[in-house]
């Protein structure tokens, strides 16, 4: 899938909450553990084992972001709950290393083919991200209408403040890491 996202710091989480509450009804409780991997060297990660609601999810990420706006290729598969230690031994035969690990906890809504989502990040700060998934073979006109909408939802719920940085490039930052060390 392609992936359309936007993410911006909210400043005001319990107002941001009863916007989407009252737009989508009441948001479920969301809590994923991502842990990234790259190949040596390198300061972008490459793979990525997520476990949330007690699945185990696998994904090599081509990630691009310009103004804000990430547009993702994802390539993603689900394994079973008991295999995250097999995947992480697999990821490490393929010759990736660990690179960092991401904890979100909050709240997701669906609005439209929009999906929302208010979480805490590791301990960077609170986030708005709203992601619209296109097929691979959309084109950027697509691309460009499903940000405007994503735009219009963050206007919406009066977030502005637009994150341009990726949550790597922060919580790298706040662990004092510049990414290419381990």
């Amino acid at each position: 899938m392609r992936e359309i996202e936007m993410k911006a710091r909210v400043s005001n989480p319990a107002d941001v909450k009863a916007c989407f509450d009252n737009l989508a009804g009441e948001g479920s409780p969301v809590y994923k553990d991502d842990h990234y991997f790259r190949l040596p060297g390198s300061n972008i990660q490459s793979m990525r084992i997520r476990r949330y609601d007690g699945k185990v999810e696998l994904t090599c990420k081509r990630t691009s972001s310009a103004n804000g706006r990430e547009d993702n290729r994802e390539f993603e598969f689900l394994a079973l709950p008991d295999q995250y230690e097999k995947a992480v031994a697999f990821f490490h035969a393929l010759g990736h290393e660990d690179f960092f690990i991401k904890r979100k906890k909050g709240w997701e809504w669906n609005v439209g083919d929009a999906h929302v989502e208010l979480l805490s990040v590791n301990d960077i700060g609170t986030f708005l991200e709203i992601e619209i998934l296109l097929p691979f073979d959309s084109d950027d006109k697509a691309a460009d209408e499903a940000l405007s909408r994503i735009a219009a939802l963050m206007e919406r719920a009066g977030v502005c403040d637009i994150e341009k940085r990726s949550y790597r490039e922060m919580i790298l930052e706040k662990e004092g890491r510049n990414g290419i060390q381990g």
